[in-house]
């Protein structure tokens, strides 16, 4: 689970048990001192990946209740398994990124030009959750520059329009942006990079769930 923890923009991962209840509403049960309850933001949405056999499903959702030492209650908003819809899949990742006005600055009149750095907090073929320093509106149409965590540290240019902006506090606002125009070969390499993040992400956890495991 991807967890927002108070003053890290960035959400962290921590592995747990996951158990149903009555739909919408689930829980899921962390390992003893694993995670320290005081720090968990219940204000902002979290991601839940969930591995089965045969496929990965992530749910986002919103924590409702927290049962200290161990136990959190969430209800589920979205669920998407990724063998059905390879663009959504999502994985949180840290990347410098730039979205600006899509006026070309040479034809901006005064107050048209804009650009804020920032940078992301998840990524998928479809878009990309930011934080930045200043809001933006709903639907205004950005221009992308996506730098990839990769080794080769891919340069990613497109253009979407914002999903939703929420402030987080003072300076810090969490947007949303949907990819509206990007090639097929930038798209695959962003979806490259989501799928090395996502097995390094499972080894780690394999890892910190049998300590003893070598190699």
């Amino acid at each position: 689970m991807s967890i927002p923890l108070k003053g890290i923009a960035e959400k962290v991962r921590f592995p747990c048990f996951f158990g149903t209840t009555t739909p919408p509403e689930f829980t899921l049960t962390f390992p003893p001192d694993s995670l320290d309850f005081d720090r968990i933001d219940t204000l902002r949405d979290c991601m839940v990946m969930i591995d089965s056999m045969d496929q990965t499903t992530s749910i986002a959702a919103d924590i409702c209740a927290l049962q200290p030492p161990c136990l959190v209650r969430l209800i589920a908003r979205e669920a998407v398994t990724h063998t059905q819809t390879r663009n959504y899949f999502r994985v949180d990742a840290t990347a410098r990124v730039a979205a600006s006005s899509v006026i070309p600055e040479t034809l901006a009149r005064e107050g048209e030009g804009w650009r804020l750095l920032g940078d992301t907090i998840d990524l998928s073929g479809s878009g990309l959750l930011c934080a930045f320093s200043e809001p933006l509106e709903k639907g205004t149409k950005v221009r992308i520059e996506l730098t990839l965590p990769s080794p080769d540290m891919d340069m990613i240019k497109a253009f979407g329009h914002v999903v939703r902006c929420r402030k987080i506090e003072e300076g810090l606002y969490h947007t949303a942006l949907h990819f509206d125009m990007i090639d097929s070969e930038s798209q695959d390499k962003i979806m490259a990079c989501c799928f090395e993040l996502q097995r390094r992400y499972l080894r780690m956890r394999v890892r910190l769930q049998h300590p003893d495991t070598k190699g």
